[in-house]
């Protein structure tokens, strides 16, 4: 250990005249430590909340949806020609399906409610749709009037595994006056925890809904996942340059969620800014610190000149000790953000109502990018901060430092 580190850390520790210099070189790194792990935290939470966010949208939605824009149906031999268009125009396609989507009316007893029915193949429910994250067991048709619903429906109108509900057709009883109703067994529930989801959204068997409701050779269109879904916007491009002047569009669920995502996106710069300031704070403490360490040490700089150190000493002298401050409040940071992240992600302790949040509990993302990039941002700063008091240090000449000794 060379001088100038051993007289900074001999400075730090030493007992000063006032107690309050003391202590607030311990509320500077305290203040500094509380700063760095409020932005990890906040930026590991952020980073977690969007991705539970996304998963579940981009997974009961489909990545990209295909549909005619001039007819509600396309025909099955142009679904097989388009779904061979994409797979040659996007060799990087997961999973394709057709489907059919359509109104329905659910009955049980003398409760009813409208639903948003999904006709789809098995296969399509994990594939495609990743029931099998929101479900209690796996998802599967067991019989050919099988029925799958969210458990909001399912709680609203008492319905359990195995009970029989009636589903009505309301397109026959608004063009033909016909009351068109069949029975379907309730095989399974699955939770997304969006309320809208969960209230809305039921799944038969794809030609049950065909022969049901009269598209025995017409579906609403593809539904197709592709192996990457941070790049389903570039998929989506290509997919639409390969349709050419075919009648038929594409939408991500980017696109169909997108009020929420903009939502996501403009609430986390401010958590973050307000973050930042906390962090400033605890830098300007050490700057503040570091001053006050000057001003009652005058006397033992000026001795130090005296004995042969030099300015540029001295400089370093005050800079180690905004270093040595900077670096504990990181490390403490770092640990004190990482043991608050590990418990969360582990035991789940946050617990938040899912009606409101979309999810039961506070989700964490650990990225190791914010574990060294806010610490080292901090640091350097740290150091910039130091160098006004230690500007400010060389100037105190010893016939000046010594006068009134």
């Amino acid at each position: 250990m060379n001088l100038t580190t051993r007289i900074a850390l001999r400075h730090l520790l030493s007992k000063h005249n006032f107690g309050f210099i003391s202590f607030s070189t311990i509320l500077s790194i305290i203040g500094l430590m509380l700063g760095i792990s409020a932005l990890i935290i906040i930026s590991c939470i952020s980073d977690g909340f969007n991705d539970v966010i996304n998963n579940k949208l981009s997974g009961i939605d489909g990545h990209i949806r295909i549909h005619s824009y001039l007819t509600d149906e396309i025909k099955e031999e142009n679904i097989h020609e388009i779904d061979s268009i994409f797979h040659a125009a996007y060799p990087l396609l997961k999973y394709t399906t057709p489907y059919i989507e359509k109104h329905a009316i659910i009955r049980k007893g003398s409760h009813s409610e409208g639903i948003i029915l999904y006709g789809v193949p098995e296969r399509a429910l994990n594939d495609i749709f990743q029931l099998n994250q929101f479900a209690n067991t796996q998802p599967v048709f067991k019989k050919k009037n099988s029925i799958i619903l969210g458990n909001r429906l399912a709680d609203l109108m008492d319905i359990t595994e195995e009970d029989n509900v009636i589903i009505i057709n309301p397109e026959k009883m608004a063009s033909h006056q016909l009351l068109e109703a069949e029975n379907f067994t309730v095989v399974n529930t699955f939770q997304t925890d969006f309320p809208e989801y969960d209230r809305l959204l039921a799944f038969i068997p794809l030609e049950k809904a065909q022969s049901y409701f009269g598209l025995e050779s017409q579906m609403t269109g593809l539904i197709l996942n592709v192996e990457n879904p941070s790049e389903v916007e570039n998929a989506d491009l290509i997919i639409s340059e390969s349709l050419g002047m075919l009648p038929y569009m594409t939408i991500t669920w980017k696109e169909r969620h997108a009020s929420l995502l903009d939502w996501l996106n403009v609430y986390d710069i401010p958590i973050k800014l307000i973050m930042f300031f906390i962090t400033a704070v605890g830098v300007f403490n050490i700057g503040a610190s570091l001053w006050m360490i000057i001003l009652e040490k005058t006397r033992e700089f000026g001795i130090l000149q005296s004995m042969g150190l030099t300015k540029s000493q001295v400089r370093e002298i005050i800079i180690k000790e905004g270093t040595i401050i900077g670096l504990s409040g990181s490390i403490l940071g770092i640990l004190l953000s990482l043991s608050v992240l590990y418990l969360e992600s582990v035991y789940h302790i946050i617990q938040l109502p899912n009606d409101i949040y979309f999810m039961n509990y506070l989700p964490v993302k650990i990225s190791s990018v914010y574990f060294f990039f806010y610490p080292i941002i901090t640091f350097l700063i740290t150091i910039g901060f130091s160098y006004i008091p230690a500007k400010h240090a060389c100037k105190i000449t010893p016939s000046e430092a010594l006068r009134y000794e």
